[in-house]
């Protein structure tokens, strides 16, 4: 007859699934409660052409990136969508590979904005803040790109169908639906097994485990190692799985606020390291261009952030 008082590592086993499946719902539906309707409204503005609007505005400024002026119509896509929205127009455009990484980059920072900064809201941070930020870095990352990255070959290239088949409204509502149905399927799992994995790490104290070897990268960017594994939850799966256990670990009293902007700024700038940078090499993007910058943004947005706050304190004291 086994001890309660001191459980095997199955019966420790089945309590961690217990409780993450659990903990992985409630988040779940935390995320889905803002993803579904914020999805829709973009999806609608969409359909009704009103995101077309906004690119003769940025037209100038993406030349002065070296960008030819339909790229504006990509980034307007990702920012309001998604990296494979964003992608899905990118590729019908004429880009070389110094383009299109200058490009892959802007959207790499700022993506899917309404729903993952609505996301980051609920973790803490003002909504406005993370959509400026995003927006701000986007723009600096291409600017510093541009000016920086070698030259590369001049001939440009359209990576897909150059056509876009046009779509009426409830075929477009329809396939919206089930994109999200399918996305939906994908948070639940995701985060549930996600919890379950925090909860067995816990339970086995592998956490300092975890941090140790990624202290020194964890201090450059301006994180607490205690933060090692939210912050390998968003390069790996993203930034809205990411916000979600924030937002879990901030109201269970395991993070601080303070600490939650400090990763919820990181994670604005840097996220989904793997997946994400995968999806723009095998269209042409040059990969060092597009991760170690990034790391390099998110550990002086993170600094400077902790600089304004630290002197701010010091003004008022």
């Amino acid at each position: 007859m086994s001890d309660p008082t001191n459980p095997t590592n199955k019966q420790r086993l089945a309590s961690c699934t217990r409780l993450g499946f659990r903990k992985g719902g409630v988040t779940a539906w935390r995320l889905l409660r803002i993803m579904i309707p914020v999805s829709f409204c973009v999806a609608m503005l969409r359909y009704f052409g009103m995101l077309d609007h906004i690119g003769p505005y940025l037209q100038p400024v993406f030349q002065l990136l070296g960008l030819p002026a339909e790229s504006v119509i990509a980034c307007v896509t990702a920012a309001s969508l998604s990296v494979y929205a964003g992608i899905a127009v990118l590729v019908t455009i004429p880009l070389t590979e110094r383009q299109l990484t200058i490009l892959a980059m802007m959207i790499l920072v700022a993506h899917n904005l309404p729903v993952e900064s609505a996301i980051q809201h609920k973790a803490g941070t003002s909504v406005w803040r993370m959509v400026l930020l995003r927006i701000a870095a986007s723009f600096a990352a291409g600017f510093v790109l541009n000016a920086i990255m070698p030259a590369g070959s001049d001939a440009a290239e359209v990576r897909g169908s150059a056509t876009v088949a046009s779509e009426g409204f409830w075929p477009a509502m329809a396939g919206w639906a089930l994109g999200m149905a399918k996305e939906s399927a994908k948070i639940i799992a995701i985060v549930v097994g996600l919890m379950i994995l925090q909860e067995v790490l816990k339970e086995f104290k592998l956490m300092d485990r975890l941090a140790k070897p990624l202290g020194p990268l964890l201090w450059v960017l301006g994180l607490p190692k205690r933060m090692a594994f939210l912050w390998i939850v968003a390069n790996v799966v993203g930034l809205a799985y990411g916000s979600g256990i924030i937002l879990e670990e901030v109201e269970a009293g395991a993070l601080t606020r303070k600490d939650a902007q400090l990763l919820n700024r990181s994670m604005a700038v840097c996220h989904s390291l793997l997946e994400d940078t995968l999806l723009f090499y095998v269209i042409g993007a040059w990969v060092f261009w597009i991760t170690v910058p990034r790391l390099v943004l998110a550990a002086l947005v993170v600094w400077a952030y902790r600089g304004i706050v630290f002197f701010w304190k010091r003004e008022k004291t």
